[in-house]
């Protein structure tokens, strides 16, 4: 799977963008990872380009061979893939989102939620914040998520709102 091949048809959609890994998909459509962003692509054109700092995890199902790349706004996507020979697929996804992550800050709320504060790196180079925040959160604790922004922008040298 690694090296595939995309037939003709599909390549001309993706430009100049460099190939690193492939995946056949079920109904004629593609999987490719590049430098920058997860793709969909098939003979009608790109039906899904996501940088890889809009991926917050994935997971695979051997079942139903399903990547389900959850997003950091929450949303999910579902990829099938035509076959199981998904082992570089998986690595490779997992070390181009790791690598997208430069700095971690966490807090746990009074509620039994969790905020993350991720610095992420995009493809050309420029770093951002993301606040993901899971479970419930009261409004009381908005001033401590903020804190906690500006504590992960400070380690990496970004400025602090």
């Amino acid at each position: 799977m690694a090296r595939t091949k995309l037939p003709e048809t599909v390549s001309v959609h993706l430009g100049r963008r460099t190939r690193h890994v492939t995946a056949p998909l079920v109904d004629s459509e593609w999987l490719v990872l590049t430098p920058g962003e997860l793709v969909v692509v098939g003979e009608e054109g790109i039906r899904l380009d996501l940088p890889w700092t809009a991926i917050e995890n994935a997971s695979w199902d051997g079942e139903t061979r399903t990547f389900t790349v959850n997003l950091v706004d929450g949303q999910a996507v579902a990829i099938q893939t035509e076959n199981d020979d998904v082992w570089l697929m998986t690595v490779a996804l997992r070390e181009h989102v790791n690598s997208s992550i430069v700095h971690v800050e966490y807090l746990e709320t009074a509620a039994g939620g969790e905020v993350r504060v991720l610095v992420r790196k995009d493809s050309t180079g420029q770093l951002s914040s993301q606040v993901l925040a899971r479970g419930p959160i009261a409004p009381s604790e908005e001033g401590a998520i903020d804190a906690l922004e500006r504590r992960a922008r400070a380690a990496v040298g970004l400025a602090t709102p």
